[in-house]
């Protein structure tokens, strides 16, 4: 049955597509793609919240921001951003991490790890392992969460994974956010939301998957399929008109402690446009609330 995208998200779709014209990122070059969707994303950024500081660090040749709210900051939020792991930024992001910062009173770190295809698995994770650890050391001692979007969503579940098996600190939890978790998955949301005229295809999907994999098969990298064993609580977050919503769906059901938060007639990717979709603001402050939780 159709789902009723939201009318301030299709609004700013439009509008996107008016500012950076039509494109396929599939067939085109990947530095062109890549300019492209940040053109797209440029309108997203407009106004701006104030912080008390934002800060671009340089660590192992990635740039890594952080945001210090204004009055005093209570843990620290590690949050990768999407874009299939071929676009996207801070840049992109600004006003959602942002608006994190703010709404949690918690610092706010967030890196631009390297891209694929020219960079796949275990390039992108491996910059937001060592990004972690430069953080981890700068605020030792605070209480710290992770979030993520998209495939910052899958990365940020791959990183937990990663220091759980290394025996290392864990964050008190994980915000995930239209996460996708494998692929090649045959889902009812696959099915209804997958085919075209509700953003995100699985087309597109599976071709991020492939850059990104370039042929590995390792599980790391499909953390759906990984141990998910002795992880901290896990909100899972999922636009109701998404190809991918059912990954958080099958990804719960495995986790031993996980929330669900469907949010209606949103589509993915659709948290970046706070600035007209009320829907968008609704949902950072339901995250901004569960990670003021974990933080204390």
């Amino acid at each position: 049955m159709p789902v009723e995208i939201d009318p301030q998200i299709l609004a700013v779709r439009a509008a996107m597509a008016a500012h950076a014209g039509a494109f396929d990122i599939m067939r085109l070059p990947p530095a062109e793609g890549r300019r492209l969707v940040d053109a797209s994303a440029e309108i997203l950024n407009d106004g701006l919240p104030a912080m008390h500081a934002v800060e671009d660090h340089t660590v192992g040749g990635i740039r890594v921001r952080t945001y210090t709210p204004t009055g005093h900051a209570r843990g620290w939020l590690y949050y990768l951003h999407g874009g299939g792991w071929f676009a996207c930024s801070v840049d992109t992001h600004d006003r959602m991490l942002r608006l994190f910062a703010a709404q949690t009173g918690a610092r706010v770190v967030s890196p631009d790890y390297r891209h694929a295809p020219e960079h796949p698995y275990p390039a992108p994770l491996d910059d937001c392992a060592a990004a972690f650890a430069w953080a981890a050391d700068l605020f030792a001692g605070e209480p710290f969460a992770f979030g993520g979007d998209s495939a910052g969503a899958n990365m940020a579940l791959a990183l937990t994974i990663r220091l759980r098996d290394a025996g290392r600190p864990l964050p008190a939890g994980l915000a995930l956010l239209y996460g996708c978790y494998a692929p090649g998955l045959d889902t009812e949301s696959v099915r209804e939301f997958g085919q075209g005229g509700y953003g995100l295809t699985h087309e597109r999907m599976e071709w991020y998957w492939s850059n990104y994999l370039a042929g590995t098969d390792a599980v790391e990298a499909t953390p759906l399929h990984a141990d998910l064993s002795a992880l901290p609580p896990v909100f899972l977050g999922i636009a109701e008109a998404d190809t991918v919503a059912d990954d958080s769906r099958l990804l719960a059901a495995r986790l031993e402690r996980a929330e669900l938060k469907v949010w209606p007639g949103a589509t993915h990717g659709f948290l970046q446009m706070s600035r007209e979709a009320e829907i968008a603001r609704l949902a950072i402050a339901d995250v901004a609330g569960v990670v003021r939780g974990w933080l204390g």
